[in-house]
């Protein structure tokens, strides 16, 4: 009712605190129950006292009713109401309607309950504590001095007030529990609710810590097995190959795990950020299945791609969240396809009014388990799982729902049609924007770059990764130093000739002197072939805020752990690329 109600809304909705809500009843109440009693002093004849004070009451409540709901100092009208109420109203009346032979002892009993139900904080106290003192002070003076009391004419009369008075007291008084029983009872179910939104998210992670342990485990177990096979094979090219490239395979999955939870806790954070460049849509998704190449061959599945609705290849859009979505579904197909299945991979593109965007409509078929329509329902929430599908799939149940939180992102909606035993379609809608000509062709490829000879400087503190970066680093040709720390990383800038080192790539996160502090020194350096030397941050922190701290610092370019060759080498390119060799 009260939300269908806009007066009732305005009088009694959320917007108000429980005391302006019951001061609120009070005063409709009260200015019916008063405007009777109104009525009834002029058709009674009482006294004019009675009259004048009876209407003065009612233009104090419409007064109060105003001060509250419309200058919205509901505390200020509260205070007001109860001083002039218990301290003028209800003493005069008490003197010109029969004093307490009629029903003024229950108006002064109503009065002295408001401070307590209205008033916040100690005021309350004073008020009730000067209310009662002045209506015991009036009733002792009444009785040594009675002739200050306007009696009533009849019997009647009084017993009239007493009824009137009655009902009206009750009223107000039976409003003000209801009132406050419908709140603690809505209170009551709000807990409830909550409650059980947090005894389910707590089941709910405690799944995700369970799936998440059984599923770091199994390829963490295969990791070791694979690595003392591997040692054990170091005379057999052969099986010592065959364990490296399941090592490798396992890691691939553990990374990707790993990524699953930070990107679900970035999105649930906010901190998911769209970063628009150029991207090809017919490669991205190439890229995708042979990523699962190898889940696709294992379970000889056949993957049938359709582009004949591609109107736009080459698109302005977020590549690494696009890329993240297709993934997460692809494989989501892959999984709970059976073998020697299908899948059917298709977009479709629809053009709009705004000529500079398209609407992308990405349709992923599988002719798998499918799913029942009670867990339809549920498809999309973190750590679900469908626990009576006949397919068993690895993962940590957040897969969905970072692809339908990142289509979002991006201004995007997803849906999903399956039957069970018969497969699922999910097709993800994205708007993505048509670059302009001149944006296109300033996109170059990258081509293959010589670094023989070239001299860098790398800065970590744990040995493993500073070996394995050393060792692939040198590899292409690269001249490699090392430093344990920033400040050894200092000392060896400053010791050499400047110009010594053309690049340096460094941890963010190590003792002693940690990234950030190592580049604000470098960049503090008097020679220029110090102070401006690339530096490229390589850290396992993913975060964004990270990111900008970094930048504030005055890093170039800023790569996350674990290395990528390619996407290093990409970037070191580019910056070799604006030095030329002297």
């Amino acid at each position: 009712m009260l939300k269908n109600n806009r007066l009732l809304r305005r009088l009694f909705g959320e917007q108000y605190d429980i005391q302006h809500r019951l001061l609120n009843i009070i005063l409709l109440v009260g200015i019916l129950g008063v405007a009777f009693a109104c009525f009834i002093a002029v058709v009674m004849h009482q006294n004019p006292m009675t009259q004048i004070l009876s209407f003065t009451c009612l233009i104090l409540f419409f007064l109060i009713f105003w001060i509250a709901n419309t200058l919205k100092r509901s505390q200020l009208a509260i205070i007001v109401f109860s001083i002039l109420f218990n301290n003028f109203i209800l003493p005069s009346l008490f003197i010109s309607s029969g004093g307490i032979e009629g029903g003024m002892p229950l108006w002064c009993l109503l009065g002295f309950v408001f401070p307590f139900l209205l008033i916040k904080g100690r005021s309350c106290v004073v008020v009730f504590i000067i209310s009662i003192t002045e209506f015991i002070v009036l009733v002792i003076y009444s009785y040594y001095h009675p002739e200050i009391i306007m009696k009533m004419e009849s019997v009647k009369m009084v017993l009239m007030d007493m009824v009137i008075t009655m009902i009206a007291v009750v009223i107000i008084i039976a409003s003000i529990f209801r009132y406050q029983t419908h709140i603690y009872q809505k209170q009551q179910r709000t807990i409830i609710k909550s409650v059980r939104e947090t005894n389910e998210a707590i089941k709910q992670k405690q799944d995700f810590i369970s799936n998440i342990s059984h599923d770091i485990r199994t390829p963490m177990d295969s990791i070791i097995g694979f690595t003392e096979l591997a040692k054990k094979n170091m005379d057999n090219p052969e099986k010592l190959a065959d364990s490296l490239e399941k090592i490798s395979r396992a890691s691939d999955h553990l990374m990707n795990l790993v990524n699953e939870v930070l990107d679900i806790s970035k999105i649930d954070s906010g901190k998911s950020v769209v970063e628009e460049e150029m991207c090809s849509i017919h490669e991205i998704i190439d890229n995708v299945c042979q990523l699962l190449q190898n889940e696709i061959d294992n379970k000889k599945l056949t993957v049938d791609l359709d582009f004949s609705m591609l109107d736009e290849d080459v698109l302005s859009c977020d590549s690494l969240r696009l890329n993240q979505i297709l993934l997460n579904l692809i494989s989501n197909a892959v999984k709970y396809s059976y073998e020697g299945g299908r899948i059917q991979i298709s977009v479709i593109q629809l053009s709009t009014e705004d000529e500079s965007i398209i609407v992308n409509e990405f349709h992923i078929r599988d002719e798998g388990c499918g799913m029942t329509p009670e867990f339809m329902e549920h498809v999309f929430e973190p750590f679900a799982r469908d626990k009576s599908s006949p397919v068993s799939a690895e993962g940590t149940g957040l897969g969905l729902t970072i692809a339908k939180s990142l289509v979002e992102i991006m201004g995007g909606t997803i849906e999903v049609v399956s039957e069970l035993g018969k497969g699922s379609e999910f097709t993800a809608i994205i708007p993505l924007s048509i670059p302009q000509l001149t944006e296109i062709e300033e996109e170059q490829d990258i081509v293959i770059y010589d670094f023989k000879g070239r001299r860098v400087l790398i800065v970590d503190d744990n040995q493993l990764n500073r070996e394995i970066l050393v060792e692939a680093m040198r590899e292409e040709g690269f001249v490699v130093d090392e430093a344990i720390d920033g400040s050894f990383a200092i000392e060896k800038l400053r010791d050499s000739e400047p110009g010594t080192y053309e690049l340096v790539i460094l941890d963010l996160q190590m003792p002693v002197m940690d990234g950030y502090e190592t580049t604000r020194i470098i960049r503090n350096f008097q020679n220029p072939k110090v102070s401006e030397i690339p530096i490229v941050a390589l850290t396992a922190d993913a975060l964004p805020e990270e990111k900008s701290r970094a930048f504030n610092c005055g890093v170039n370019a800023y790569l996350v752990k674990p290395v990528d060759m390619p996407s290093l080498l990409k970037v070191l390119m580019l910056f070799f690329r604006e030095n030329k060799r002297s």
